[in-house]
């Protein structure tokens, strides 16, 4: 549907092509055929009674706007892009209503914020904390010296912070092409602290390229020089020269390095670099990426020859990705294994096991908010000892799982139930209103309906029995009719030649007839129905098609109700 249809701050517009029930592709003939389908239902002249002649009025208006729109070529590709806001600009007003106080405060908050965060993404602010560890007197460093006496042995098993070090860096845009870049360093190894000062100028040359030059003071100069090209639509190059010095000036390093990317197609992408430098190199590296399964294989010759192989595979549960990493060559070899989990939106936390033959056992672990990012390598052991790696996979996992249960759930849990409390109270207005909507449309389908069943029952044919629609049941298998509404008549209305067929939708809640009973909440339709004198139940997911009768929904036993998915 819409893109745009969603809106956080409150309930979602009415989805144009639910109400019309057609899919998104429809062409102008099946849009044509469902308006005069619905126009039977609600067209003003097809009641009598004043109050419902009224109601069908507002209804058969809100049908005949969603139908030119829809066969509007261009309000079309506006609705299906930006929804019904991108409408509402001036000279394609469709709908003019007056918001109220709490609308235009929450609009002036909502806008507020927005351009705190554009101001706020201007500097690009980025953060680097690292703490790097040394616990091998804890995991295995005297492990197996039984000659030193308990006194010694005590003062050996403690965690040692080996190094800390800070980073910072924003951009001052200066125009639309001219940035400054301001950062700096502070560390300390082993008692000893050093840190350096940055500062960097990039020129926006043409919309496919720009220049970087960065100054580095602090132990000893720097001097770097970076540019970027767009080669062609899917190939892009990368140059970079580097000199520095130290603080003598007597010891000078310098480098020069290239790298060409190029898209092959939607999934792999290639890149080769050359780097010419006291050490040089070339580096060829293969990317896969098909959104679940993500491999890197990179290939370097040069002083250090090596491959590596690197796997990730992402997951919908609260484990984002699993990732494993393979490097063998004249630099020895290197295995890791770990897993990153998204916590919120900008939020992951990560924790990976690196196992070498010259670098022993060590874990990292890792957070990062935004552009912000925390790492705190933890080195387990100088040889490769099996205590290392089962403790550096079972701790991690057991601290995951006691933190995530007793700590993240219940407040995800308790701030999820204030959010929708909050929200339900904001929109407590709305939900009446489109309640009162729901209930005048099926005052309004009553004759239709009535029509409908007298065929149906000819013909031994649909018949709606039962059709609830919201959180039907609780964890325990429980109905809750509190949060259900009864949508038999709606779906009735919608039955032709023994058949209901609805589109698949964002939600059910946008159809003629029906609303939302439990904003926020995960909800079901559970129908039960009668067709050729047989009993029939099914229950769809909100989003999910519906197709009647189907033979898979047969009952067997008339009094086992089930409200589980088929």
């Amino acid at each position: 549907m819409a893109a745009s249809m969603d809106d956080d701050d409150g309930f979602q517009a009415d989805d144009l092509y639910v109400l019309l029930n057609v899919d998104k592709k429809a062409t102008n003939q099946e849009i044509s055929k469902a308006y005069r389908r619905m126009s039977k239902i609600f067209h003003p002249d097809r009641h009598h009674d004043p109050v419902k002649k009224k109601q069908a009025d507002v209804f058969f208006n809100k049908i005949k706007n969603a139908y030119e729109i829809l066969s509007d070529p261009n309000k079309r590709e506006i609705y299906n892009r930006y929804g019904m806001e991108g409408l509402n600009v001036q000279g394609l007003e469709i709908i003019t209503r007056t918001k109220s106080p709490a609308e235009i405060i929450a609009e002036l908050d909502r806008l507020k914020y927005e351009e705190e965060q554009r101001r706020l993404q201007r500097t690009s602010p980025a953060g680097e904390i690292e703490v790097r560890i040394n616990a091998t007197n804890v995991f295995g460093g005297y492990a197996d010296y039984e000659e030193y006496d308990s006194e010694y042995q005590d003062d050996l098993n403690y965690v040692e912070i080996t190094e800390i070090r800070f980073s910072q860096s924003v951009e001052y845009p200066l125009t639309a092409k001219d940035t400054t870049i301001i950062g700096g360093t502070v560390s300390s190894k082993n008692g000893i602290g050093s840190g350096n000062f940055l500062v960097g100028y990039r020129r926006q040359t043409s919309d496919k390229g720009w220049l970087q030059g960065n100054m580095g003071f602090g132990s000893g100069m720097t001097f770097a020089l970076q540019g970027y090209r767009q080669l062609t639509k899917r190939c892009y190059g990368k140059c970079s020269t580097f000199f520095g010095t130290d603080e003598t000036m007597r010891r000078q390093t310098m480098g020069l390095s290239f790298l060409i990317s190029n898209q092959f197609d939607s999934h792999f992408r290639g890149e080769m670099a050359l780097i010419v430098a006291a050490k040089p190199s070339l580096r060829t590296t293969i990317h896969y990426d098909n959104g679940k399964n993500r491999a890197i294989f990179t290939v370097q010759v040069g002083k250090s020859n090596y491959a590596k192989a690197v796997y990730s595979r992402s997951f919908e549960t609260h484990i984002s990705n699993m990732d494993f990493e393979v490097i063998g060559g004249s630099i020895g070899w290197f295995f890791a294994y770990g897993v990153r989990m998204k916590i919120s939106e900008f939020s992951t936390i990560h924790a990976k096991l690196k196992i070498t033959n010259n670098g022993g056992v060590s874990l990292d672990i890792g957070a990062r908010r935004g552009r912000q990012s925390y790492f705190f390598p933890i080195l387990l052991s100088e040889q490769v000892l099996p205590s290392s790696i089962f403790y550096g996979t079972f701790l991690p996992t057991v601290a995951y799982l006691a933190v995530k249960k007793l700590i993240v759930d219940p407040y995800v849990k308790r701030k999820e139930s204030e959010d929708l409390k909050k929200k339900q109270e904001r929109d407590s207005d709305e939900l009446q209103q489109k309640k009162k909507d729901a209930e005048a449309a099926v005052e309004l389908m009553q004759r239709t309906v009535e029509k409908s069943l007298e065929q149906e029952t000819n013909r031994n044919g649909l018949i709606i029995l039962k059709a609830l629609y919201g959180r039907l049941v609780t964890q325990d298998g429980e109905l809750v009719e509190s949060e259900c509404i009864d949508v038999k008549v709606p779906l009735q209305a919608q039955v032709t030649d023994s058949q209901l067929i609805i589109l698949e939708s964002n939600t059910k809640s946008d159809l003629p007839g029906f609303y939302d009973p439990c904003p926020g909440q995960e909800k079901s339709l559970y129908i039960r129905y009668n067709f050729r004198n047989r009993p029939h139940q099914v229950t769809y997911e909100d989003k999910d098609p519906i197709r009647l009768p189907l033979q898979r929904h047969v009952m067997q036993d008339e009094k086992d109700e089930s409200f589980a998915h088929q």
